[in-house]
């Protein structure tokens, strides 16, 4: 039988390469919204994210992570079907009643955040489209929990190609701005998600169980409000660059952490996908906590790499996809990365409070967070605006990885801890390259430059995978699963 660590990396490189095209639209689509949004429309945009996505995760409560529990907790095929048909009708009807409330609940959005209804159609349309994106993220999850890789994959490709043609229709074509981006997202999530429905529901047959909803809204719950609650954590450096500086801050800041996000769209999230669910799959049975545990640790080595090489090569990218006036952010990147780093990080915690079934502290957790990230937001934004902003964003997500793993620790004593020491050769290496780095090349764009950035980024690489860092077992673990790497290879041909 297969160990835990290469049935990890057999189904994890493709969903992985599932996920990088599920989420390439947005990286895609970037360069169209740079050049066509000014720093303030981007600012417009970003704030009326937030709000779509607080709804989101009213309408979701969690529904993603708790369904792939619930779907484990069911040995039978039948249970299994129940639990998908169930979740589905249930946020079918969840969506239905909130696009008949997208307008005025847009306009009321509008007040509260702009203090006017200026905005409120574009608040309406995002709104809407929010509604219909839940159906299109579970599906995706119900595929995940079923290993349904290739679908997933051309699920991913249908979707891209959706939100490219229609937002070069709605957006340049037809130049309705940011209300044009949201439109787009509705009218792609509309077909995608009616066919995905029709789909899954065929194939699981129309089945609804109250014991069931009520089991993933218990596991689901707790989510929501730590969801929540982490999305106000960057809801408050936004606000009070609004209020302290501009709409075009916000843009400035949001753009930035759009390029940052990168990291976790296609390495953490794609990674999470099928690590918890093994994780979560391995309660039912025999499993090696060392193996896995050996997986994150690469994962969080080659997450360490990219945020590296993204830091390092930002006014790179920036000068091809975005207009001069989006500099301003380039001293705020290291920080915006590494907090992104430090997000993949504490996954590990949070997923074995996740299988302990103790995610009721999940939200206290986020609370205690909030409190942080504000009191940090509030001094460092007034002292030094954007990128006082960016040292706030880094330092909440050092407290709440810091907390997150006291807690564990109390609650899930079976499960293997984060190794300090072991992280520490990762990440210290990285800063000490960037530093090297900024020293060097600063923020001039030279295409020999950038070559040299690659080769700092492949040293990190080496020195963090054959470093200290990795441990005896570690590497000799990586050594069985590269000899078996080889000896497939020729088999294969």
């Amino acid at each position: 039988m297969a160990s835990e660590a290469a049935t990890i990396l057999k189904h994890g490189w493709m969903f992985m390469l599932a996920n990088v095209v599920n989420r390439a639209a947005g990286l895609l689509l970037l360069p169209l919204y740079t050049k066509l949004l000014s720093p303030s429309e981007f600012g417009v945009y970003a704030l009326v994210v937030v709000v779509s996505d607080l709804l989101a995760v009213m309408l979701m409560i969690g529904m993603n992570n708790a369904f792939t529990a619930v779907y484990f907790e069911h040995p039978d095929e039948e249970g299994r079907r129940r639990v998908i048909s169930t979740c589905l009708l249930a946020l079918v009807g969840a969506a239905v009643a909130m696009l008949g409330l997208a307008w005025p609940a847009g306009a009321a959005a509008s007040w509260a955040m702009f203090g006017s209804a200026e905005h409120a159609l574009v608040m309406a349309v995002a709104l809407g489209s929010v509604a219909l994106t839940t159906l299109f993220e579970l599906a995706l999850a119900y595929y995940r929990a079923r290993k349904r890789s290739g679908l997933c994959l051309t699920v991913s490709l249908v979707k891209v190609v959706a939100l490219l043609g229609f937002n070069v229709v709605f957006l340049w074509g037809l130049d309705l701005g940011v209300t044009g981006i949201f439109l787009a997202n509705g009218a792609s999530f509309a077909a995608l998600g009616a066919l995905l429905m029709v789909m899954i529901l065929k194939d699981s047959g129309v089945a609804f169980s109250f014991p069931i909803l009520r089991r993933v809204a218990a596991l689901g719950m707790p989510y929501a409000p730590q969801s929540l609650l982490d999305i106000a954590n960057n809801f408050v450096s936004r606000w009070l660059l609004n209020i302290l500086l501009s709409t075009a801050a916000v843009g400035l800041f949001a753009f930035g952490m759009r390029l940052s996000q990168i990291l976790f769209m296609f390495l953490t999230a794609s990674f999470l996908q099928i690590w918890s669910v093994s994780r979560l799959e391995a309660q039912h049975g025999a499993s090696d906590h060392g193996q896995a545990n050996f997986v994150f640790h690469l994962f969080v080595v080659l997450l360490t790499g990219a945020g590296l090489g993204l830091a390092l090569t930002a006014p790179e990218i920036l000068w091809l996809i975005a207009s001069h006036d989006y500099t301003p952010v380039l001293p705020c990147m290291p920080f915006l990365v590494m907090a992104y780093v430090l997000h993949g990080v504490r996954m590990n915690p949070e997923v074995a409070i996740l299988k302990a079934k103790r995610v009721g502290v999940l939200p206290w957790i986020s609370a205690a967070s909030l409190t942080v990230g504000t009191a940090l937001a509030v001094g460092l934004v007034w002292k030094w605006g954007l990128l006082g902003a960016a040292l706030a964003n880094l330092g909440r997500e050092v407290f709440q990885i810091l907390l997150t793993e006291t807690v564990r620790r109390r609650l899930c004593r079976d499960e293997i801890p984060l190794n300090a020491v072991r992280i520490g050769w990762i990440l210290v290496p990285a800063a000490a390259a960037y530093s090297v780095g900024w020293f060097l090349f600063g923020d001039a764009v030279d295409p020999a430059f950038t070559a040299e950035k690659v080769g700092l980024t492949l040293v990190f690489l080496a020195v963090a995978v054959f470093g200290p860092g990795l441990g005896a077992d570690g590497r000799a673990m990586l050594g069985k699963l590269l000899a078996g790497g080889m000896r497939r290879a020729p088999s294969a041909s």
